[in-house]
């Protein structure tokens, strides 16, 4: 876990448009959503208008606070990615920034694509960095908002299209931590996987419908957890594929705009 002093990229959840059909899309581009509105506001930590819902939950277990948010979108185009100032830039904004430039209704951090000349950068259609090391695993994103977790993929094995379909997003962080609805059980490394850390994954339930889950902080009052532990944790909450994004001291979850986690 790296120390970052700011949020460089963030997974981000949106507003969609609706169009004469019903239909609620956004280009695929770096584009904003739709503005928030207080009257989708239905208590502190939920919101719901006709494209999205979203729904916080937070608790503790074995000494380590957590927050689950659900998420329903109407259209595989509003789970879209973010950068400070693009993705072939190093530059750092504050996520609270980046989250109300863009409408987020949700948000969270990613992977650290700038940080080195490794790694796999597909955003938002665009295919940056194709540099794989053969040891990390890599989640894709697919034009119908389904994930795909790729265990360990060698370089230049990824492509820009997975089963026929095109991808909009993959990251390269890891690891995968339920492939199929199973819980994985080895290929940790190397995420300081036996530490007790904050940590933040982003998983798939069912078409459309996701979980976002991050755990506390050993620096606020909870212990963290472990990679295995989290991994259990994810597993129990009923996802088909879920996958480990950064963490530590830059994890954050954002909705509407405010942070969520480890405020105090």
């Amino acid at each position: 876990m790296r120390r970052l002093f700011a949020i460089w990229i963030i997974v981000l959840l949106l507003l969609g448009a609706a169009a004469a059909d019903e239909v609620y899309t956004l280009p695929i581009d770096f584009s904003p959503g739709m503005p928030l509105d207080e009257i989708y506001r239905v208590g502190e930590w939920e919101y719901e208008d006709p494209t999205i819902h979203v729904k916080i939950e937070t608790g503790r277990e074995d000494e380590c606070d957590w927050w689950i948010a659900s998420v329903q979108i109407a259209h595989a185009s509003q789970l879209r990615t973010a950068a400070a100032d693009g993705f072939d830039s190093d530059m750092k904004v504050e996520g609270e920034v980046m989250a109300r430039r863009v409408n987020a209704v949700i948000a969270l951090d990613g992977d650290y694509y700038s940080y080195s000349g490794r790694g796999f950068t597909l955003r938002q259609g665009v295919l940056y960095k194709d540099n794989l090391p053969g040891s990390n695993d890599v989640l894709v994103i697919d034009e119908d908002g389904d994930f795909h977790a790729l265990l360990a993929p060698p370089r230049h094995s990824v492509g820009t299209r997975i089963d026929g379909k095109d991808i909009i997003n993959a990251f390269f962080f890891g690891p995968a931590l339920v492939v199929d609805g199973q819980i994985r059980t080895n290929g940790y490394a190397p995420m300081m996987a036996g530490t007790g850390n904050q940590r933040m994954a982003i998983a798939q339930v069912g078409p459309l419908d996701y979980k976002v889950i991050c755990c506390g902080s050993p620096r606020r009052g909870s212990t963290g957890m472990t990679i295995p532990q989290f991994a259990e944790f994810v597993a129990k909450q009923g996802v088909q594929v879920a996958y480990n994004l950064d963490g530590g001291d830059s994890t954050v979850l954002l909705f509407c705009g405010e942070k969520v986690n480890d405020v105090n």
